[in-house]
């Protein structure tokens, strides 16, 4: 079983940079909807109490709540903890990314004479935010010895199959992998057969390490509109227009520590991608009041159309007892269309006057509905590898449900403000490899300042999520190779400077 569920997730968290997966459809599928410190102090639980910049990005009927215009900014610092396990070696790596989380801009309106209408329009709201919704700096590193089995191995495989490939093939073939292994002399032709090869490193024995860094992420820029009906009924919707930007850079070493073999030292092969997609969606939410004290809200985003682009190369290089060698593959370029899935959220709000509040929130998502379109030429192969794709996307994801959970304490002037975020796992029953289902729990804290004119919040929260990572699969005969587990830290800190006019 464990063989079965770590071939299925194979490509899943390491792939070839030139080739797009199903965990690109993922990962641009899972979102934090980051937004402002308050929001994020209360565990992102707005969905039913509005007045706040997020809810644009979570339920726009939340906008109509507002009684005047304000202006919000938040800059905010990650620090990133990696501790990584690979054949039995712990190595650990730290990051650390300023970033914009959000700013906006909300002009809010009531209507003469309806500030406590009881029926007919109070009032509305108009804005354009820019919302930061998910984060891809990452940096991790893993190492351990090998005893089985090498990169090299699968490379030879390759030019075996299917009856050989000649010399002068080689490269056409695999211009980012095998292509370069050929021509850094990293495999060398049979005496028999010049059609067949066999790696330098033919039984493992390797110091394997591998460095992953990865910056950017995703933000949404919003145009919204809400409006209040007899201060009972919120409505309100979102125009939304994300952009990507996600950069890799992997760097995959071996070495031979103990002189096992004659002509090999150490070899090292650099993968760079570069990936931008710009997209557009729509959200529709609504708010009932039925109390003094208790709100629900509910809301539903449609699934994004990304038009997304790679670019990306691959270098290898070789030191070998004969010499050193160093070849770079061309510069790959590839346009393609991504769509990702619906989300339904349902929330409630008990809010006491002069106290403060406690919300609750629930989400479902279902991520076997992403779905690439690479149809743009007609091209069979890109028809076939598409078919491929989306399969494994159906075949390994499926439903999710998330949670968020607030509260805010008023104290005079002051906010005390704490939540908490279960993202359940986004994968089906049995494929994550040792316990790695991308689960994460978030614990949220947060402090602010309220004043009739402006307002400073401060928040903090911190999440844990553990991943795996295979950079190839090769089976010796006595079982595949291992991959890395992976348990990642995140802090995240945010500040929100707001003024009300």
């Amino acid at each position: 079983m464990r063989k079965l569920i770590i071939m299925v997730i194979a490509t899943a968290l390491s792939v070839s940079s030139y080739a797009q997966s199903d965990v690109d459809a993922l990962r641009y599928s899972m979102l934090d909807f980051g937004g402002t410190a308050r929001s994020l102090g209360s565990g992102n639980a707005y969905g039913a109490l509005g007045g706040d910049m997020s809810v644009t990005s979570m339920n726009p009927a939340g906008l109509a709540i507002y009684r005047s215009s304000e202006l919000t900014i938040t800059p905010g610092l990650l620090s990133i903890n990696s501790d990584a396990t690979y054949y039995g070696q712990s190595t650990t790596d730290d990051r650390y990314h300023f970033q914009l989380n959000n700013v906006g801009l909300v002009f809010a309106n009531v209507n003469d004479g309806k500030a406590n209408a009881t029926d007919g329009w109070v009032g509305g709201a108009f804005a354009l935010t820019y919302n930061k919704v998910a984060n891809y700096n990452n940096a991790v590193t893993y190492s351990g010895f090998n005893d089985g089995s090498s990169l090299l191995n699968t490379y030879a495989d390759f030019l075996n199959s299917g009856g050989g490939t000649n010399p002068g093939d080689v490269f056409d073939k695999d211009p980012f992998g095998a292509g370069l292994a050929w021509e850094t002399y990293l495999l060398n032709p049979l005496g028999t057969d010049s059609t067949q090869y066999y790696p330098l490193i033919t039984d493992g024995n390797v110091q394997q390490t591998k460095v992953m860094q990865t910056d950017g992420g995703m933000g949404e820029f919003d145009i919204s509109f809400a409006g209040n009906y007899g201060n009972r009924l919120y409505i309100g919707a979102t125009i939304g227009i994300p952009h990507i930007r996600y950069v890799q850079s992997y760097t995959w070493k071996e070495e031979d520590i103990n002189n096992e073999y004659n002509d090999f030292n150490s070899y090292s092969l650099v993968d760079v991608t570069e990936t931008y997609g710009t997209g557009i969606n729509a959200k529709f939410g609504l708010i009932y009041r039925l109390n003094d004290y208790l709100r629900l809200g509910g809301a539903v985003h449609t699934p994004t159309l990304f038009g997304m682009s790679d670019n990306y190369y691959s270098s290898m290089s070789s030191d070998l007892n004969s010499g050193d060698y160093s070849y770079d593959s061309p510069i790959g370029e590839y346009n393609y269309e991504l769509v990702t899935p619906w989300r339904v959220i349902g929330s409630a709000a008990v809010t006491l006057k002069n106290i403060g509040f406690i919300s609750a929130e629930y989400e479902f998502v279902d991520y076997s509905e992403s779905f690439f379109n690479f149809n743009r030429t007609l091209d069979a192969g890109d028809l076939s590898y598409e078919t491929t794709v989306n399969t494994n996307i159906d075949t390994k994801y499926g439903a999710s449900s998330n949670i968020r959970l607030g509260a805010e304490l008023m104290y005079d002037v002051f906010r005390f403000r704490a939540g908490y975020i279960m993202s359940a796992t986004p994968f089906n029953d049995g494929i994550a490899a040792e316990g790695a289902d991308l689960a994460k729990n978030t614990y949220t804290a947060g402090i602010g300042i309220k004043d009739k004119s402006y307002f400073i919040d401060l928040a903090f929260a911190h999440s844990n999520i553990k991943q795996y990572d295979i950079q190839y699969v090769y089976d010796n005969g006595s079982g595949v190779n291992d991959g890395a587990v992976i348990n990642t830290s995140i802090n995240n800190f945010l500040l929100s400077f707001g003024f009300r006019f």
